[in-house]
């Protein structure tokens, strides 16, 4: 579009500083009934569809106070984001054009909701039902991620949310600022965005520290956004109180200081604050802050982390731990490891790390195996002591006081893996001793899938608390061959079971009894017939030899051919 263009149709927009329009004001098919608002690009208008279909809409115009070609590029950028996508929970795109005089304009479903804060304070609704609500924000967010698009101005303005046969439905709208990820699909040029006063796009309080900075931004920016918005929808606070500031005090906060806790953050209101912010959520102050603690709290912290790389990896993952959290099972979000806070202490304080680290190893080294020793004696009666009381409630569980009919193994078995995730949520030992144990019945049983996912989970549960080169992992390792092998899938049984040799051989050298078992007719034999199955008659010439070797205690060679 010329200059000259531009300035002959300065006029044309002036409806945008009108509530009330003209009776027949038009653009194109489309006939303006009222504005229902302004931002940065454009005006917003209520407009009414008669061809080909009758229907009331949004109509966005840009404004006429954006001259120049930057500007209709920044406009078109928007539409070519929205016409990207198409999910439930995005505001979609109609139609696109331009007026008699060439101002771009564009047309969307028509939102009848309110911003996703007011509308769940007005209904009160309790901190299960909002984070239900935002899980479908940020599958919206990831869909626009998937079709390539970062939104970046991501707040609960642009989070309208309308009742839909019953249930809430939000939709994410205004894409202005909206960035493509892929280069081969440009939105338009970023230097023509909407800008703050210090040249950054977006909105400073929901605004990530490298967006902020001007860093490149990737998909954890929006990751970022959202958590600021799950701070409000949990507490009614942002984690990081930037109202008053300049934006340079701005971005020094952000950058240099972690988000406080959602229950930390509550604490800090003033009684009256409290007991008006937990009201709007259907709870008295006490119950909402044990409801702000635990997984939840760490969710919101996790989403909110300074750096990108310690936030979660997309919107999806984000919905996923949350989903979690709803379902009582494990979450990714946890308090910051021992490592992360010895790190970040190291950093700031590298020369008296480096002196104390002398002494403490030698302290460390004296003491280092009685304490082992002491712990694992610790966690061994501590897992003993949850099994026990798992296997006792199962079993009274199971009792005919309990039931009207009788429980079958099967009944009881598939009722104790439901049972497992839930009850030893916090004590992966057990968990894993009673998944191998239900796993090798459920092998026994002939129910050999079962029995695989069973294993397996337990083996990965085990390498997390004894590491991958225990005799514990050997012999799931071995009972899981065992499980392959009868399932079929031969090569995966093969290399299970030298997996579970070569720990044994490591731990308790190749003339052990242990090790001796491992070879045995129980379980070499089976491999020595897997290789047979395959056709290779020397290994398993080789391998029953040993079965038998081992039977009369004579040595073996060390490594399996």
């Amino acid at each position: 579009m010329s200059r000259e263009n531009v300035d002959s149709t300065m006029a044309l927009p002036s409806l945008e500083r009108r509530a009330k329009l003209p009776r027949d004001a038009r653009i194109g098919r489309y006939r303006l009934l009222e504005l229902l608002g302004e931002g940065g690009m454009g005006a917003v208008y209520l407009a009414e569809q008669r061809e080909p279909v009758l229907r009331i809409v949004a109509l966005k115009l840009m404004r006429a106070s954006l001259p120049g070609p930057n500007a209709v590029a920044r406009f078109k950028a928007e539409r070519q984001a929205l016409a990207r996508l198409s999910h439930p929970n995005v505001a979609a795109m109609y139609d696109a054009g331009a007026t008699d005089d060439g101002f771009p304009f564009f047309v969307m479903e028509r939102v009848e909701g309110l911003p996703v804060l007011q509308y769940c304070d007005e209904h009160r609704l309790a901190i299960r039902a909002r984070v239900e609500l935002f899980i479908q924000v940020c599958k919206g967010v990831q869909h626009a991620h998937q079709k390539g698009i970062i939104h970046r101005d991501l707040k609960p303005s642009n989070v309208l949310v309308a009742d839909a046969e019953g249930r809430a439905l939000p939709k994410i709208i205004d894409f202005g600022i909206a960035k493509a990820i892929d280069v081969d699909r440009p939105l338009g040029d970023d230097a023509t965005a909407v800008l703050t006063s210090q040249g950054v796009l977006g909105t400073p309080a929901y605004m990530s520290p490298e967006a902020l900075s001007g860093d490149d931004l990737d998909t954890r920016t929006d990751v970022y956004s959202l958590g600021v918005m799950l701070y409000e929808l949990l507490t009614g606070l942002r984690p990081h109180r930037v109202e008053d500031l300049t934006f340079a005090a701005v971005v020094k906060t952000v950058a240099e200081h972690d988000a406080p806790l959602p229950r930390t953050l509550f604490r800090t209101l003033d009684a009256v604050g409290q007991r008006k912010i937990a009201e709007l959520r259907g709870e008295d102050q006490h119950s909402l802050d044990s409801a702000l603690g635990g997984d939840l709290g760490w969710i919101a912290r996790m989403a909110t982390a300074r750096e990108r790389e310690e936030r979660y990896g997309s919107a999806a993952d984000l919905a996923s731990d949350l989903e979690r959290h709803l379902n009582d099972q494990p979450v990714i979000a946890s308090p910051p490891s021992l490592r992360n806070r010895a790190t970040k202490f190291a950093r700031r304080h590298r020369a008296g790390v480096a002196a104390g680290a002398v002494v403490l190893l030698a302290i460390i080294g004296g003491i280092a195996g009685t304490t082992i020793e002491m712990v694992r004696a610790q966690r061994a009666r501590a897992e003993a002591q949850a099994v026990s009381t798992f296997l006792t409630d199962l079993l009274e569980s199971a009792s005919p006081w309990q039931r009207k009919n009788e429980t079958t193994v099967r009944q009881l078995l598939e009722e104790a893996g439901d049972r497992i995730s839930h009850e030893l949520k916090d004590q992966p030992g057990a968990r894993a001793q009673v998944m191998s144990t239900i796993g090798a019945s459920e092998f026994h049983l002939g129910h050999l899938d079962r029995a695989e996912r069973l294993l397996r989970e337990a083996i990965r549960l085990r390498i997390q608390t004894d590491g991958p080169n225990s005799m514990i992992v050997a012999g799931l390792e071995n009972d899981l061959g065992l499980v392959r092998k009868h399932q079929g899938h031969l090569d995966d049984a093969e290399r299970l079971l030298r997996e579970s040799l070569v720990i044994r051989e490591k731990a308790r050298g190749h003339m052990h009894g242990s090790v001796a078992s491992s070879i045995s007719p129980r379980s070499w034999p089976c491999a020595a017939r897997t290789a047979r199955r395959r056709r290779r008659i020397a290994r398993a010439s080789r391998c029953a030899r040993r079965s038998s070797r081992a039977e009369q205690t004579t040595p073996i060679c060390r490594r399996w051919p």
